[in-house]
């Protein structure tokens, strides 16, 4: 894998797919279009008042190339954060899926799918002088996190923090073995009926 740059601030998730895909982000932008430049979030400033790019967008472009994606969170949730009512004191534990005794186990599946795959990690960004967080994306491959808006660094929980980087969830990336992949474009009778019932 070639670490690449963003194409643009606030692009790093089409940055970290085109890198797993090994093709140049923009090649992934013109496919894309330009609804992701549409102003969403007016007083935000540049690039955060931009609708920006989903994963699912780049998910159906993966797809397209006969790669299936698998996302593989550090701590799923069976429950919407809106429903954890902090008065009522619900126990964190209680939301979250713990594959073991303790939250350890979810982090040996994280970080064994970094260590021996590749993929994309979606996670937040807090550096230290900057008041806000902000949603961040980085490639990795075997061990090795690529991120579009800084460098290639062997990985391991302390070195995301070094950098500022809080990983949530990975995208496993794998070449599809079939290969009869149907397209991945809706049927419009189905869609139609189900909107119609």
């Amino acid at each position: 894998m070639r670490l690449q740059k963003s194409p643009e601030r606030g692009l790093c998730i089409v940055a970290a797919f085109a890198m797993v895909f090994d093709e140049p982000a923009d090649r992934l932008l013109t496919e894309l279009g330009n609804k992701w430049k549409t102003l969403a979030f007016e007083g935000l400033p540049v690039p955060y008042c931009w609708r920006g790019v989903h994963a699912q967008e780049l998910i159906l472009l993966a797809l397209k190339r006969r790669l299936a994606v698998t996302p593989i969170e550090l701590f799923p949730q069976v429950a919407p954060p809106e429903f954890l009512r902090p008065d009522s004191h619900q126990s964190y534990s209680e939301a979250v899926v713990f594959h073991g005794e303790t939250e350890d186990a979810n982090w040996a599946i994280f970080n064994d799918v970094i260590i021996n795959q590749r993929g994309v990690i979606k996670g937040l960004l807090a550096p230290r002088h900057i008041p806000f967080r902000r949603g961040h994306a980085v490639a990795f491959e075997r061990g090795v996190i690529f991120d579009p808006d800084g460098e290639a660094y062997q990985y391991s929980v302390a070195a995301c923090e070094q950098h500022n980087f809080y990983p949530h969830c990975a995208y496993r990336i794998d070449q599809m073995e079939s290969p009869d992949v149907q397209s991945i474009q809706p049927d419009s009778e189905i869609c139609h009926a189900h909107v119609n019932n």
